[in-house]
């Protein structure tokens, strides 16, 4: 939403319905020629004129057709009950209108004007009383500053309805029938340019300019004579009369072209390549400071108004030789300046199709801006507004920032090519200024300010200041940024405000937790009590030690007479003793775990000890599991009386989510407990019998004997052979399996035994590692240890 303010003090309300057009289809509403128009009016010789007051708001929407009108505002959604400007098929839809609310009666619909004639003033009086009731019969609002009533001559496309018949518009012709003398040669290449344009259609055109161009030669002395000037009447003459001087057709498309020069406008309506109108005028003395995309679309909008007649109500192909201007018309209208945007809100009320042609084929536009009349007629008129804005700064402040803008070297360069005109390419500016050319068609002067869009530029000296302006209380990175985009502009603005707030000590003391780093996963070992890991705690009143297995899940419990690292080194020798020393010992950073002698400790039984990160007792979770496992054990045989050790051992022979027992992956054996079983079930077990599939099926059977370097892989001896096969080709099976009893062979990947090596009498011989056992799942899935357990440390 746009609000614009008119001359008058009325307030608009404009939206910019861009999407919303290129879904709409034209209704193609037949306008009337002048022909038919002349034809229902014989000796007329007084005319009225009517004129609706915003005729667009008073066609009523449809329920369906407002919901597509929908536009913000900063106080919600709104859509629109009656039809708004901009869109695209809106003229058509209100000539159609005004034809069936008028239709029968004694006027005609001239665009958006209802014209009353009458042959003697009494019988136009009772015409315009007829239409006058039908109009109130209607409710149509007219405007009295537009309306015209008992006059003697009237304007309608491109022709004067008077009382003594029709003559031709005479201000359609003014642009060339008036166009000033060639002072140079380079006047006489302009105007021979436009000429040339139109050549095939003026009979013996190189006869008459042949004065002219004698005048072009290098040779011949700048010299204006009477055959020069009749040759130039001649063709201003033929360029303004039939059969050059098209008449307007409405059933013909129509192509507008507009240019812009130093010091003047331009600008020719064509039907089938032939002028309709011509039309030139002086930029005032505030328009020839314009930026030069506002002064390419000011032409633009000169070029509408002017032939008004002509395009309102018709789709209109409109040429200009500034291909930014075709970028900024297709942005929202909010990201314009305040100048472009008024006069982008002019433009809403025509069906515009703006595309580019290059400079030297705009002849005749460019020729007119260049030989402009000396008018400045049409720069201000009655439908002019300004949009509503509220000004960031102080004037103050603005003023500081004007003085600062015209000090800083780079934005009074910038001011200058703005003035003057973008190049074609970002390779002919100066380095710093390539910065700005993406966003050229957004970039204006107003007043010794640099605004983009509705933002101010703000030049290198200010902008450490207006960072410390916007993060005021502190809102943060992401608000400051938010904040900044909408109040100001600057190329590096978001990393210099990233620098700098990146720097803000009360930010940063105050700053909240770093985010959680993702969990990571230990490295599974490969044996058992190779991973351990270690931790105190308190439960009842006494501190406790808990060792844990990362292999099998087995844990130690151990009550602590005192905190002392030889009370800790003494139950660990025990455990160690029993089980074996392991290859890494996990813990925190407790003064028992860092000091000198647990230190020499692990030095001496040959494990590495590795702590946590410091205040960070997560990097060790699984010691932090087994504690929690721990305490639940304690506190829950305390409740019931359980004995505790009792408790322990039924604990470590309980199955874990399809895996064996914490004592089956530890002890390769069911340890004997209260629960009565056979004596099968106590003999070690080295690994699981299974099949292996091959091309006949589960047709092999083996049993696992350890894992494969490969991932998901296992050893599987089978027969006389072992085998490495992944765990999708493994069937877990009750059977029992009877190993055999010659020597193993080696190793086999490919089915089939391998011939029995020859030793190697230069290598030494290495020990054999027997693998702890390795367990499949009735599905036939190989399951790995219970040994996941989150890592946090660095």
């Amino acid at each position: 939403m746009v609000a614009a303010c008119k001359k008058d003090g009325a307030i608009r309300l404009c939206i910019d319905p861009v999407h919303l057009n290129k879904a709409l289809l034209r209704p193609h509403h037949p306008m009337k020629t002048i022909e038919q128009v002349v034809a229902d009016m014989p000796g007329a010789k007084v005319f009225s004129i009517l004129d609706a007051r915003c005729g667009f708001w008073q066609v009523p929407l449809s329920e369906e057709s407002l919901r597509l009108t929908t536009f913000m505002t900063p106080v919600g959604r709104y859509a629109f009950l009656r039809m708004p400007y901009g869109i695209s098929t809106g003229s058509e839809v209100f000539q159609r209108c005004m034809e069936q609310l008028f239709e029968g009666q004694p006027c005609a619909i001239v665009v958006d004007d209802i014209l009353v004639w009458g042959s003697t003033t009494e019988e136009h009086d009772l015409r315009l009383r007829q239409v006058m009731d039908r109009i109130r019969t209607v409710n149509l609002k007219l405007n009295p500053d537009k309306c015209r009533f008992r006059v003697s001559e009237v304007s309608y496309v491109g022709h004067l309805l008077t009382d003594q018949g029709i003559k031709p518009d005479p201000t359609k012709t003014d642009a060339v029938s008036s166009m000033p003398t060639p002072a140079d040669k380079h006047d006489v290449q302009k105007f021979l340019g436009m000429t040339n344009y139109l050549s095939k259609f003026i009979p013996g055109y190189s006869e008459i300019t042949a004065p002219l161009r004698q005048l072009l030669l290098q040779d011949v002395e700048w010299s204006w004579q009477e055959h020069h000037m009749a040759a130039f009447t001649r063709l201003k003459k033929l360029l303004t009369s039939p059969p050059i001087l098209q008449y307007f057709d409405v059933h013909q498309p129509v192509v507008v072209s507009a240019d812009v020069s130093q010091h003047g406008l331009g600008a020719v309506c064509l039907q089938d390549n032939k002028p309709v109108a011509f039309a030139s005028r002086a930029l005032t003395e505030t328009e020839s400071r314009y930026a030069q995309i506002e002064k390419e679309l000011l032409a633009l909008v000169y070029a509408c108004q002017k032939f008004h007649d002509y395009i309102y109500g018709h789709p209109v192909t409109i040429e200009t030789d500034h291909q930014p201007l075709i970028t900024i018309l297709k942005k929202p209208l909010h990201l314009a300046s305040a100048r472009l945007q008024r006069m982008m809100l002019k433009l809403q009320r025509y069906n515009l199709n703006v595309v580019y042609k290059r400079g030297k084929e705009l002849y005749l536009a460019d020729a007119l801006s260049r030989a402009h009349l000396p008018s400045t007629d049409g720069a201000d008129t009655s439908e002019d507004y300004d949009v509503m804005t509220v000004e960031a700064l102080s004037s103050r402040r603005i003023e500081e920032l004007r003085q600062e803008t015209r000090a800083d070297h780079l934005c009074r360069r910038l001011s200058e090519i703005i003035a003057v005109g973008w190049p074609d390419s970002s390779k002919k500016l100066p380095h710093d200024l390539r910065q700005f050319y993406a966003i050229r068609d957004e970039l204006t002067v107003d007043n010794g300010l640099l605004l983009r869009g509705q933002r101010f530029v703000i030049p290198h000296s200010l902008q450490r200041y207006y960072i410390r302006q916007l993060h005021q209380g502190h809102p943060g990175l992401e608000a400051t940024k938010r904040r900044a985009r909408e109040t100001m502009f600057w190329p590096s603005m978001y990393q210099d405000i990233e620098h700098e707030i990146s720097r803000c000590a009360p930010c940063n003391a105050l700053r909240p937790h770093q985010t959680k780093e993702p969990l990571q996963l230990h490295d599974i070992p490969d044996l058992p009590w190779a991973l351990t890991a270690a931790d105190v705690f308190e439960w009842g009143g006494k501190e406790h030690l808990v060792l844990v297995d990362s292999y099998s899940s087995w844990f130690e419990i151990d009550q602590l007479p005192n905190m002392t690292s030889a009370t800790i080194i003494t139950r660990l020798k025990r455990h160690f003793s029993t089980h074996g020393a392991p290859q890494q010992l996990m813990t925190d950073n407790a003064t028992y775990f860092t000091s000198r002698e647990f230190q020499e400790f692990a030095y001496t039984w040959d494990f590495c000890h590795v702590t946590s990160s410091p205040h960070y007792p997560q990097s060790n979770g699984l010691a932090e599991r087994a504690v929690r496992s721990a305490k639940h054990l304690l506190e829950k045989c305390a409740r019931d009386g359980t004995d505790v050790y009792a408790a322990l051992l039924n604990l470590r022979n309980m199955p874990r989510d399809g895996l064996p027992s914490p004592a089956q992956r530890l002890l390769s054996r069911r340890t004997k407990s209260l629960i009565p079983m056979t004596k099968a079930m106590y003999v070690p077990k080295a690994g699981q019998t299974v099949r292996i599939q091959t091309d006949r099926g589960y047709d092999k059977l083996g049993t696992v004997i350890g894992r494969a370097l490969q991932p998901n892989s296992y050893q599987v001896q089978a027969g006389d052979a072992t085998y490495i096969r992944n765990r999708r080709h493994l069937l877990h099976t009750p059977e029992q399996y009877t190993p055999p009893t010659a020597t193993e062979v080696p190793l086999n990947t490919n089915s089939e035994p391998l011939p029995e090596p020859q030793p190697n009498v230069n290598q030494p011989q290495t020990e054999q590692v027997q693998e702890a056992p390795v367990v499949v799942t009735r599905s036939g899935r190989i399951s790995k240890p219970n040994i996941l357990y989150k890592d946090y440390t660095t």
